[in-house]
């Protein structure tokens, strides 16, 4: 087979898309913040794709400014062909920045948090990273769920 038959018969590969699903509150107290984040990430290949890492920051609107209050990675994770996957990543605060975003969340009763990121994918030779970003609510309805859960779990 000559070369250029070869690269015909190569399958196209696409990046993975990746998605925020959702960030869930755990617990929430004067010293710690602590978040589930959910991210999806689809791969649409005919074959399968590893991502290697997915390092990503939580950031939280404050005054005029964002301040990261906690960040995470999601480690190794195997997605098959033309399939998706949710891996979850369990995120702690960094106290200094929380108090600012308590602030934030008591005055308005509620608060934007940012989730910004870089997916690092392995497939075959090649390799991609694919930056992502998004911004969703965290509200006071959210809190008091996530506490109401904590007390009937104790």
């Amino acid at each position: 087979m000559t070369l250029s038959a070869e690269l015909h018969a190569m399958p196209v590969l696409h990046e993975p898309v990746i998605t925020l699903e959702e960030v869930n509150l755990r617990t929430l107290s004067l010293s710690s913040l602590e978040l589930d984040v959910a991210i999806r990430v689809q791969n649409s290949n005919p074959v399968g794709v590893t991502l290697r890492e997915l390092p990503f920051t939580v950031m939280c609107q404050a005054g005029n400014r964002e301040t990261e209050i906690a960040a995470g990675n999601t480690g190794r994770v195997k997605i098959a062909a033309r399939d998706s996957t949710v891996v979850h990543i369990p995120v702690s605060s960094q106290n200094a920045a929380l108090v600012n975003a308590l602030a934030a969340f008591v005055t308005r009763g509620g608060v934007q948090v940012t989730i910004r990121g870089m997916a690092v994918i392995d497939c075959l030779l090649f390799g991609w990273s694919v930056p992502f970003t998004k911004t969703l609510p965290v509200t006071m309805e959210q809190v008091a769920d996530s506490l109401a859960g904590q007390k009937k779990k104790e």
